[in-house]
């Protein structure tokens, strides 16, 4: 019983899909000749020779390999070679550069400022244009350490020796619309150590701790001492904030433009507001040991260099900094504690 239902079943579907496929197969007609081969280089396309025009109300058929005939698609230009082969350059009137003219009878069109094709399809406009103003907005992360030169001439200054900083943070570019210069907002933390010279003592007010009294138990701060002491090193934690200007000299630099390696050069002015504190060493105590702790604020200026490679993805940079900075800080009193540094560095970090 059960093999008669199957053969039943069969023998019914086969009844139902041969007159189907005889709509979408006539006699004599291979199936493979109704899926078309569609290349950028065939827009327009329109449909075979031979294919009956389709009227209101009719079925439509997915013929074997599983397209469905496209009829009388619009024009899609390769905007991606266009603007590859270009660079990018777009101006304000209709030009060989950022225009599509490769259509007879197709209006040119001017591409907005900042689009870029798609990069995994570049026979179209693209899903990713326009970004910003003008050009792309990119980001990039770094880091960086190399010595600290406390200058100038002070009691404090005179006796620091030359410290170490490292650090890091991120940045956003806004790029020009050749993509060869970008606005830049940086923010990062960093961190600077500077060991003190502790065979040349100075006095200084060293905090007490408070004391209770015994029949009260009331807490009855103390007076700062003011002893010899030497200063036995300094630490400085800061939050960085800045403006700055890059160029690049080898060509654009955004990721997915730039074509081998490229040179940067560029510049900043920010502010640090951060904590810092210093360890001294009282002479007075045996194995003395106390600690002040300020809050800092100050104003630095940078130059920079860096050499860039595309690699994937993304793009890896390497180079130098140079950075002049003016901390304010009331850290040691009764000395001056406004301290003068320059800063040396190593970068290295990666764009997207």
């Amino acid at each position: 019983m059960v093999g008669t239902r199957i053969l039943g079943f069969l023998g019914g579907f086969l009844l139902v899909a041969t007159p189907l496929w005889g709509q979408v197969h006539p006699s004599g007609r291979e199936s493979s000749s109704d899926i078309p081969v569609v290349t950028p280089s065939h827009w327009p396309y329109y449909p075979p020779e031979g294919w009956p025009a389709r009227k209101p109300g009719d079925m439509e058929f997915v013929p074997a390999g599983g397209l469905v005939p496209r009829r009388e698609l619009a024009q899609v230009p390769n905007v991606g070679d266009i603007l590859l082969s270009n660079r990018f350059s777009v101006t304000d009137t209709p030009s060989s550069a950022g225009s599509v003219t490769d259509s007879p009878g197709m209006p040119m069109t001017t591409l907005p400022a900042g689009s870029y094709p798609s990069p995994y399809y570049s026979d179209a406009a693209g899903c990713c244009g326009p970004l910003g103003k003008h050009g792309r907005v990119g980001y990039e992360l770094y880091s960086y350490t190399g010595p600290n030169l406390p200058v100038g001439s002070g009691d404090f200054i005179g006796r620091l020796n030359v410290g170490w900083v490292v650090g890091g943070g991120g940045r956003a570019l806004f790029f020009n619309p050749t993509h060869e210069a970008a606005w830049v907002i940086d923010l990062g933390l960093s961190y600077t150590y500077n060991r003190g010279e502790q065979q040349e003592p100075v006095f200084l007010d060293i905090r007490q701790p408070p004391r209770s009294d015994p029949l009260t138990g009331r807490v009855i701060p103390q007076p700062d001492l003011y002893t010899l002491s030497a200063i036995r090193g300094l630490h400085r934690t800061n939050f960085n904030f800045a403006l700055g200007r890059d160029w690049w000299l080898w060509g654009p630099a955004s990721n997915g433009l730039q074509d081998g390696w490229n040179l940067r050069v560029g510049g900043q002015v920010g502010g640090r507001w951060g904590t810092a504190h210093v360890d001294i060493v009282p002479l007075n105590q045996i194995n003395g040991y106390a600690r002040r702790q300020n809050v800092t604020h100050g104003l630095y200026l940078a130059a920079h260099t860096s050499l860039e490679v595309p690699f994937g993805g993304c793009i890896l940079f390497t180079g130098l900094r140079a950075e002049w900075g003016y901390d304010w800080t009331n850290i040691v009193p009764p000395l001056g504690g406004d301290l003068k540094n320059v800063n040396l560095l190593l970068t290295a970090g990666i764009r997207y």
